[in-house]
């Protein structure tokens, strides 16, 4: 049986309507109507993405470094995608529209490499 979830990507929180009620004030970004065995794989998604965001935050500051060719980017480029994509199909038609008007899916899967000087990169 689907039940009513509420989604919170910035805040990494899955809720649903017995546990939202309990929470003044919450907020979230989309609606999923989800059984709890995707629920569960919704949940590992977000995880790993907020893991991934955590890494990608701490080498920010490095100035040395680019990351647009990194595997770690990459990785976290192809988490994005899956995160979303499952966002997408559990979503109402109201989350359905917003993921598309946010643009995101095909920003990730087909990334700008076409500045100057990525010309002649061999390795990334």
């Amino acid at each position: 049986m689907k039940n009513i979830y509420y989604v919170s990507v910035a805040s990494a929180t899955i809720e649903d309507n017995k546990t939202l009620a309990d929470q003044a004030n919450y907020a979230y970004e989309f609606v999923v109507e989800a059984r709890e065995d995707e629920i569960a794989i919704l949940r590992e998604l977000l995880e790993a993405y907020t893991t991934d965001m955590e890494k990608t935050f701490a080498r920010a500051p490095v100035p040395y470094k680019s990351s647009d060719h990194d595997a770690a980017t990459e990785q976290h480029n192809e988490r994005m995608v899956n995160l979303y994509s499952l966002l997408y199909k559990l979503g109402t038609p109201d989350t359905q529209k917003h993921i598309e008007r946010m643009g995101i899916m095909e920003k990730l899967k087909h990334p700008d490499y076409q500045h100057e000087g990525y010309e002649n990169e061999a390795n990334y």
